[in-house]
């Protein structure tokens, strides 16, 4: 009885922290629920569509992937934002390559959340972010190098990659790839070794502050 009531209530709330206290109270009920976040996930509103994707976001049941993993590509960067956390939390492994389909895309916030997504799904992200560095977009490759070192050591197997994207025909990707690679941990002490000797002094300056 108190579903239908805390979701219409959701729906038109305005403040962010009354609208989180009513997220978890439909968390505790999310089975009850279930049916009528489905509709707001298909609703033309991206209000609904975004409030839809944080519920399940923190419902995390695996269940629901297959309904939010289309929210991933919306265009509305807020839908998209709230989607890429909610694919993280209910599809794991099976929510990257959507994922990686949006790297480059839309501002800093939506490219934080996107790393945020990989860095939720761990080592499992490593291969398609490694895939996007030979990307044709500069921006889809600066932010596959940003996302490997948010991972830190979990994007281990990235490091022989992220030494080769240090010398990308791009400035802001050599940058990225160096910077990344100084969060691998002690498995990327050899590549920074040998970027400190680099012909980009930026590169070698920051593969050099790693070291020290």
């Amino acid at each position: 009885s108190v579903v239908g009531p805390l979701v219409k209530r959701i729906r038109v709330e305005a403040d962010s922290c009354v609208r989180e206290d009513l997220t978890w109270a439909i968390v505790q009920h999310a089975d009850q629920a279930e049916a009528a976040l489905t509709d707001l996930l298909a609703s033309e509103e991206p209000g609904d569509r975004r409030t839809a994707a944080h519920v399940l976001s923190k419902v995390a049941n695996p269940e629901h992937f297959d309904r939010v993993r289309p929210l991933v590509a919306d265009e509305h960067p807020d839908v998209a934002i709230k989607a890429y956390r909610a694919a993280a939390n209910t599809g794991g492994d099976a929510a990257v390559e959507a994922l990686a389909a949006r790297l480059g895309d839309g501002d800093l916030l939506q490219r934080d959340a996107l790393s945020n997504a990989f860095a939720t799904i761990g080592s499992a992200s490593t291969g398609a972010l490694v895939a996007a560095l030979s990307s044709d977009r500069v921006e889809t490759r600066e932010h596959a190098a940003e996302a490997l070192g948010h991972m830190g050591e979990d994007a281990a197997g990235a490091v022989e990659a992220l030494e080769a994207a240090a010398g990308d025909a791009d400035a802001s990707v050599r940058l990225t790839a160096a910077a990344s690679l100084g969060q691998l941990g002690e498995g990327a002490a050899a590549s920074l070794g040998r970027l400190s000797a680099s012909d980009d002094a930026v590169v070698a300056r920051i593969a050099s502050s790693y070291l020290a």
